[in-house]
């Protein structure tokens, strides 16, 4: 059975403050805009649902809305028991995604579930696709994947390298494997043992290659914080409350993350670095016990609705 849709209008885009913008301003509005309309922005989520546990403390009577990006965390939640779960997003394509998990929780078994969106690749995907996972797909959705199912049997390797975050996922990848060098840290850097370890790798081998102007300048183009799915206001807010502007900010961030946090259980970065999680550090959901709850009947929780929040609410 397929997860319940709302009626899905237009797609909204992010419209223009009531203030004068330059022409730079509106170019990289509508650039945003033209992109994130088409695409599949977010393969996977990347806010942490572990704090969200912590601080909303779901319980049986619960109803929550939740913004779909790639559904992650709204099967976290689902794990949770909650009443209900409204998963809400105005790219359709985010739906179209939590739709095909929804599928493959309902139809297959774990191991192929787990190669499907584990690994980011399945060499029968198109089998399990056409036998399984069509049928129980909105007419949206059905549409969307029977022109992208090939995302996950790509020469490219995993399906975490498509759709806009992919992208960048991929160009970083290949970046590091063209610095020798920094590509062995990074995998050293992985694999520590604990956060002294993490540290030390960090500041005598990885950051001393990783930043340099023209990395700095990369990821200051708005065309890149685009296929992060960071809008152009977001990318202006960051300048201003931050003094060595986007650059600054990104670098501060991996630095914390990287020389303060056990990367052991950090499988977003992992999921980035690599194309794919381990089956000892992923998501909830990809973990065999969860995912037969989830099977049990508690993603029947979940109802998708292509709008914006407040068009939902």
């Amino acid at each position: 059975m397929a997860a319940r849709l709302s009626p899905a209008p237009p797609i909204a885009t992010i419209e223009p403050q009531a203030t004068r913008h330059s022409l730079r301003d509106r170019l990289d509005r509508r650039l945003f805009n033209a992109i994130w309309s088409r695409n599949l922005v977010y393969n996977t989520c990347w806010e942490d649902p572990a704090v969200d546990r912590q601080a909303l403390q779901l319980g049986a009577d619960d109803v929550v809305l939740v913004i779909t990006s790639a559904g992650c965390n709204a099967l976290d939640y689902a794990l949770r028991g909650p009443k209900r779960i409204h998963c809400v997003d105005a790219n359709p394509r985010q739906n179209a995604l939590l739709e095909l998990k929804l599928a493959a929780i309902r139809t297959l078994a774990f191991e192929d579930f787990f190669r499907i969106f584990g690994e980011g690749y399945h060499p029968r995907f198109e089998c399990l696709y056409l036998e399984h996972l069509r049928t129980e797909l909105s007419p949206f959705a059905r549409d969307w994947w029977d022109r992208h199912r090939h995302w996950f049997t790509s020469r490219r390797g995993s399906f975490y390298f498509h759709g806009l975050s992919g992208v960048v996922a991929r160009c970083v990848r290949g970046w590091f494997r063209s610095q020798p060098k920094l590509h062995a840290a990074t995998i050293d850097l992985l694999d520590a043992r604990d956060v002294e370890e993490q540290r030390r790798i960090y500041d005598e081998r990885v950051s001393p290659r990783l930043w340099n102007r023209a990395v700095n300048w990369t990821i200051s183009r708005q065309f890149v914080m685009t296929l992060l799915g960071v809008p152009h206001p977001q990318r202006r807010l960051v300048e201003a409350q931050h003094a060595g502007g986007v650059a600054g900010f990104i670098r501060e961030s991996v630095q914390y993350v990287f020389r303060q946090l056990p990367l052991s259980d950090n499988y977003f970065w992992r999921l980035y670095l690599t194309g794919r999680y381990d089956r000892d550090c992923c998501p909830e959901y990809l973990k065999a016990d969860n995912f037969e709850r989830l099977k049990s009947g508690l993603v029947d929780s979940i109802h998708l609705h292509t709008t914006t929040v407040t068009g939902f609410l």
